[in-house]
């Protein structure tokens, strides 16, 4: 099974990538620096991968079985806030997940009831989870509440 770790460079993707080498495993480590995953992680395949770049995302998913979707978009951009980007990337990823045959894709959302009142962090994170749903392969969402 070939298993993509997307936001690997991340706190909660780098602990993800550890227990799946420490069970065995040999994750392929998807990044938009993915120098920066060769360096960390010699041994394994560091991909280039960006939600935004629809052009990085076949390439990266071609012939896996599971990806991670541990992608977070918070950072200003004159191109749109963050929930736009997050959405954007929620559905490139599902589609290219999709047209490459990736059976499933697990995503780390954020807490919070869909019918009460949501940040609009939190109602971003619940969006991208509902995108990822409906453009891509079946997901299996977990649900975090901050992570520090």
């Amino acid at each position: 099974m070939t298993i993509l770790v997307t936001g690997a460079s991340g706190a909660i993707g780098g602990r993800l990538v550890e227990r799946l080498v420490a069970d065995g495993h040999a994750p392929r480590l998807a990044s938009r620096r993915p120098s920066t995953l060769h360096d960390r992680w010699p041994g394994l395949d560091a991909v280039e991968a960006d939600v935004l770049r629809s052009a990085t995302l076949h390439p990266a998913l071609e012939g896996v079985t599971a990806a991670y979707y541990l992608v977070h978009s918070m950072e200003p951009a004159a191109a749109g806030g963050f929930r736009e980007r997050d959405a954007e990337g929620a559905r490139a990823f599902g589609e290219a997940a999709l047209a490459e045959g990736v059976l499933r894709v697990i995503y780390l959302g954020g807490l919070g009831d869909d019918q009460g009142e949501l940040s609009e962090h939190l109602e971003s994170r619940h969006e991208t989870g509902r995108i990822l749903a409906e453009a891509g392969p079946p997901l299996l969402e977990f649900r975090a509440a901050m992570v520090v």
